[in-house]
């Protein structure tokens, strides 16, 4: 009888250890920014640090000298907010193309160091590099690779124990043109909890919730969606996309908006018929940005099961238990 209830107590003690251990923050959070975007400033840095969160802003030269944002707007997100700043090139070219019409030591020149020089002379410290529109050759990523510590390749799935060999770390774009539904990001932050390693997503900008409009499906055909109720409108007609259903993960082509009617939508590409159903929820809105109320919902979640991390932190920790101490 009494080593039942001594078993009894083991089992106890274990539960209550491998609960705490669970609820304990593990894995990292590594979110990052592409091009250059007040709202960084504006909102995303403010949102974060509620939650006492961080994450790194690659920005292109151009943003800054076309007044997007400014020297002052990354000085303050690197050492107020303690973000890290990389460098997303000088022009936005698309480096594959660039390199094929200008040579390699043109695009290290006038697109590599020409960025970084100029970022660091303002006093942003320069560590890491995403290629505009996630596009290089293994060439390229080489020569990169002699001045970064690491540069992103854009997949589907954004869970890594760090840098790979090839000096690349994951990730997958956030936005209503690449669509991820919460359900999704919710068990990511899970997965990376579980496993003690790091979920790599990025995006663009965070709007608020009225420059998006969702629906409910009442028809779907080819390239048009008609809703069940009148579409609001928007403020902004351009560069719009759609997520037929915010159920499901849009992993390939974006689904560009043409025209939005009284109550239906038609989009320039996606066969919609396979992308939702009557009766499914719809977002529209800005390609590139999220919604501000899923933008809060998800790092929330994240902020109980994950630490924060900037790129060059996280490549940096690498593999390590990362728990605070």
């Amino acid at each position: 009888m009494l080593w039942k209830i001594c078993l009894k107590m083991l089992l106890a003690v274990l539960l209550l250890v491998n609960s705490s251990y669970a609820d304990e923050k593990r894995g990292g959070f590594v979110l990052a920014f592409d091009d250059g975007f007040q709202n960084w400033t504006a909102v995303i840095a403010p949102e974060l640090a509620r939650v006492g969160g961080v994450a790194t802003g690659f920005v292109n030269n151009e943003s800054i000298h076309s007044g997007r944002i400014s020297f002052n707007d990354l000085l303050n997100l690197q050492n107020s907010y303690g973000w890290e700043i990389g460098t997303h090139t000088y022009h936005h070219f698309d480096s594959t193309i660039f390199v094929e019409f200008h040579g390699m030591s043109s695009w290290i020149k006038n697109e590599l160091d020409a960025s970084v020089v100029e970022l660091q002379s303002h006093g942003l410290r320069i560590n890491s590099l995403v290629f505009p529109f996630n596009k290089y050759t293994k060439e390229v990523a080489g020569e990169v690779l002699k001045q970064m510590e690491c540069y992103r390749q854009s997949e589907f799935y954004p869970i890594a124990a760090g840098k790979r060999e090839d000096g690349s770390v994951p990730g997958v774009e956030i936005g209503v043109g690449n669509y991820v539904p919460l359900k999704q990001l919710f068990e990511w932050i899970d997965m990376a909890h579980e496993k003690n390693q790091f979920l790599f997503l990025y995006g663009h900008e965070v709007l608020p919730d009225n420059e998006f409009v969702s629906g409910v499906v009442a028809s779907i055909d080819g390239h048009r969606l008609v809703a069940k109720d009148k579409i609001r409108s928007l403020s902004s007609l351009e560069y719009l996309c759609l997520a037929p259903d915010n159920r499901r993960e849009l992993k390939y082509a974006r689904v560009r908006v043409k025209t939005i009617g009284n109550n239906f939508v038609d989009v320039i590409n996606g066969d919609l018929s396979s992308l939702s159903e009557p009766g499914a929820t719809f977002v529209i809105g800005p390609c590139n940005a999220m919604p501000l109320s899923d933008f809060r919902a998800m790092v929330e979640y994240a902020s109980k099961k994950l630490n924060f991390l900037t790129v060059h932190s996280a490549v940096n920790a690498g593999s390590k238990d990362i728990r605070p101490r």
